[in-house]
């Protein structure tokens, strides 16, 4: 899992999958509001075409000054939301097909289980959760970093 004391380290840096095939580089990353931890990173590849696509960050790991993530080329290739430039979020429903297609759980559900914490016990995210406010599918509690800045 990548940490918030990673970030600096990420700017720009290569991206490979944990079987040695280049992706890319990191573009930005997605930290979630809510917990603190870097979730997403878009990367991108000019050379290959590769115009942008989102990798999740929880099973990545930085080694050698690689960002090394244990998803399959074809998989990557294939994720949706690849052409969006999200310029500062990803609307909630946008983050939910990554999270199916990738097979990774929503961070809230994860924050939840963890007692007394969370979504549960914030107003915001009550308010996305339940649906109340209207507007679950365009408001995400994820904020766009620049890695190094």
């Amino acid at each position: 899992m990548i940490t918030q004391d990673q970030l600096a380290a990420m700017a720009g840096c290569a991206v490979h999958t944990d079987q040695g095939q280049r992706l890319g580089r990191v573009e930005y990353v997605l930290v979630d509001d809510t917990t603190g931890r870097p979730e997403w990173a878009r990367i991108t590849d000019r050379a290959s075409g590769l115009g942008g696509v989102f990798v999740p960050l929880r099973e990545a790991e930085l080694k050698d000054g690689r960002l090394v993530t244990p998803y399959p080329v074809a998989l990557i290739e294939q994720a949706p939301c690849a052409a969006l430039d999200c310029g500062s979020v990803l609307s909630v429903s946008e983050e939910h097909q990554l999270y199916g297609h990738y097979g990774v759980r929503d961070a809230r559900d994860e924050v939840n289980a963890e007692g007394d914490a969370g979504w549960g016990v914030m107003d915001r995210a009550q308010a996305i959760r339940e649906g109340s406010t209207g507007r679950e599918h365009a408001v995400s509690r994820l904020r766009r970093v620049q890695p190094g800045r």
